[in-house]
């Protein structure tokens, strides 16, 4: 295992710490954390449906930690760890502030950014926007499916 991979796993772990307590608050089993320079700048846990909050989704949440813990709009020297493939409302907001790697544990086919016919996340011929960022899925991916699974129950 490589070290690259062995850190995503890491990081990962966290995030599914983040996805049970969301979990366990009655809300859909996700988490989310960015990282800038092998540091954990902020984390996210979903909010939905128990805060009536529509942006309560686990990367948006990290994302508004760390823009405002990092006091910059531009992330593009950090990477969104999540459980869960980004929506189109986070992978707008992935885009915006330019992560520049994305780590997903388990696809959302319905209305993910990148699986779905609307792939936000990762098309490259959006006027406005800079790069795509790297995508690495697949990080530790029964673990997460089983949570959000259990949650939607």
């Amino acid at each position: 295992m490589g070290m690259n991979e062995a850190q995503h796993t890491w990081y990962m772990e966290q995030c599914l710490r983040l996805a049970e307590a969301a979990r366990q608050a009655e809300n859909l089993g996700v988490g989310a954390l960015v990282v800038a320079a092998e540091r954990i700048v902020a984390t996210g846990q979903e909010t939905l449906p128990q805060t009536l909050d529509v942006t309560g989704h686990a990367e948006i949440i990290a994302l508004r930690g760390a823009c405002q813990t990092l006091g910059t709009l531009n992330l593009s020297g950090c990477t969104l760890y999540t459980t869960a493939e980004p929506c189109w409302m986070c992978s707008y907001a992935i885009r915006e502030t330019q992560i520049r790697m994305v780590v997903i544990g388990v696809e959302t086919t319905d209305v993910g950014g990148i699986s779905t016919r609307y792939p936000l996340l990762v098309d490259s011929s959006i006027e406005g926007w800079g790069a795509p960022p790297d995508i690495v899925t697949g990080v530790l991916r029964e673990a997460c499916a089983t949570l959000r699974e259990s949650s939607l129950a």
